[in-house]
């Protein structure tokens, strides 16, 4: 799960200032590394590096990165373990300089890299797509000899669908033929279009991002999501062209942008993240009520749960106050690499208020149950000073692998994997325990065809058994190679430092 933004512009003015502030806004969705490419008239500029938006770009490199049109990115860490040579965007200068970012996760990532492995630099999956791409298009040019052309590109994308299992969202600058945005057939991964207008009503740029937020920091206007399976080239004339290249009869939006990882002042293929929440909170309630539960207050695990926290008491009519505080310069911990990282954050993360949850009944609502380590802290800490503890979560149990984008990919990290309630409450450590129901989350997103394989084990791709056992494989290889990174780095005190 990553952020990306494109920006292309008729006025002449430089797009990536509008792809930095779009990033800004899309911080959330990655920490690792981020990343702009820009297409000057003559070549790519490209700036990328390990960090945070604000760590990896400066005034002096931004008034580098020349040009009219820009995509970037902000990553967080599925396939790839090295974050600064996985960063994206990545390019090729053949059969045209293209550039390209993406969001999602490839099902047969092990199998595509042994065939392009003599032409990629990375771990990363984007650099696969770029190269299935960038040969369907030589293809086409060696086949019959045109200029490249917008038809030309939608045959490509149809190549891409064809090899490509998996999900991706993605944005890619072609040399003097403007920006591509395009999402894959079942629309797993989010990609929403803006425009913005010049005082007359005339649309001076065009965008594409992973979520709408960034248009309201861009100044930007939310037109539409791209269509799954559809491809939009805008070219640096303002000329617009879309195409359904890979059609399938039904949609698999992501459920957990919904629980977790998009901005709540985002809207998703239609639906308000934040109302999504509240309605997440609202269904929480009806099955409190049916249980009769009891409690004093209720308290949010910030930030993505508070929506649904809210909703909760309301419907119950019970308080809600904040009893946790956050501490706003700690990175979330879910997103973080590896499990130590989660767990020393979480001590440093939240501290509890005294007189808010001191020898009361607390129910505590998070948006998630994942691994259950940093919930059995969460509920430690909070136990300290409460009576007793009802945890809740907007999310039904999380028992099988997510291969799209999501990092929980074995059974085996996942506590409510082959575990009863019972069994998963007494382990975390709480008094009573209380999950979203599927029926429930889907009523409350309310977005017609979610992918829900993690909650259910039926994946909207072909997953075989050599897929799950080949990328569990993978990921625990990345992981150890990710702490061995993090602790060199500490070793040596200097963040710019990897080894190979």
């Amino acid at each position: 799960m990553c952020g990306i933004i494109g920006v292309i512009r008729f006025d002449s003015a430089p797009a990536a200032p509008e792809a930095y502030t779009g990033l800004l806004a899309l911080q959330h969705r990655g920490q690792d590394s981020a990343g702009i490419a820009c297409f000057d008239g003559m070549r790519v500029n490209l700036k990328k590096g390990v960090g945070l938006v604000t760590q990896v770009f400066t005034a002096q490199n931004l008034s580098l990165l020349r040009g009219e049109t820009a995509i970037g990115h902000t990553r967080y860490c599925t396939v790839g373990s090295d974050p600064k040579n996985d960063a994206q965007p990545f390019t090729v200068s053949v059969p045209h300089a293209l550039a390209m970012v993406h969001n999602g996760n490839i099902v047969n990532y092990a199998g595509l890299r042994k065939k392009y492995e003599r032409n990629i630099e990375s771990s990363c999956d984007v650099e696969i797509i770029l190269q299935v791409f960038a040969e369907s298009i030589t293809k086409h040019r060696k086949l019959y000899g045109n200029p490249l052309t917008s038809e030309s590109v939608f045959e490509a994308l149809t190549e891409v669908a064809r090899a490509v299992n998996g999900a991706y969202s993605s944005v890619a600058l072609i040399e003097n033929e403007g920006l591509l945005a395009f999402r894959d057939a079942l629309g797993i991964k989010p990609l929403v279009m803006g425009t913005q207008k010049d005082a007359k009503g005339k649309v001076v740029a065009v965008a594409f991002a992973s979520e709408s937020v960034s248009f309201d920091a861009m100044g930007f206007k939310l037109e539409r999501d791209i269509k799954p399976g559809e491809a939009v080239i805008v070219s640096p004339s303002g000329k617009i062209v879309s195409k359904i290249f890979a059609a399938e009869k039904k949609c698999a939006h992501c459920m957990f942008e919904y629980v977790y990882f998009a901005r709540p002042d985002s809207v998703i293929d239609g639906r308000s993240v934040y109302e999504a929440r509240l309605a997440l909170g609202r269904e929480l309630g009806a099955e409190c009520a049916k249980q009769g539960c009891a409690f004093d207050v209720v308290i949010p695990v910030p930030d993505t749960s508070r929506a649904a926290s809210q909703a909760l008491a309301e419907s119950l009519g019970v308080q809600s106050r904040e009893g946790l505080i956050k501490n706003r310069y700690v990175a979330r911990t879910f997103i973080m690499p590896t499990q130590a990282a989660r767990e020393d954050a979480v001590r440093v993360n939240l501290n509890v208020i005294d007189s808010v949850v001191a020898g009361k009944n607390v129910a505590l609502v998070d948006d998630s149950i994942v691994r259950g380590t940093t919930s059995k802290k969460i509920i430690a800490l909070v136990k300290r000073h409460a009576k007793r503890v009802h945890f809740f979560s907007t999310c039904p149990p999380l028992v099988s692998p997510c291969f799209y984008g999501i990092d929980f990919p074995t059974k085996n990290e996942l506590i409510a994997s082959g575990k009863t309630i019972e069994q998963i409450m007494r382990e975390m450590g709480a008094d009573e325990l209380t999950y979203q129901t599927i029926e429930g989350l889907r009523k409350a997103i309310d977005v017609q065809g979610l992918c829900a394989a993690c909650l259910t084990g039926e994946y909207p791709t072909r997953v075989t058994d050599k897929d799950m056992k080949e990328f569990a494989a993978l990921r625990e290889r990345e992981r150890r190679n990710k702490t061995h990174f993090s602790r060199v780095k500490a070793k040596i005190g200097k963040d710019e430092i990897y080894l190979d």
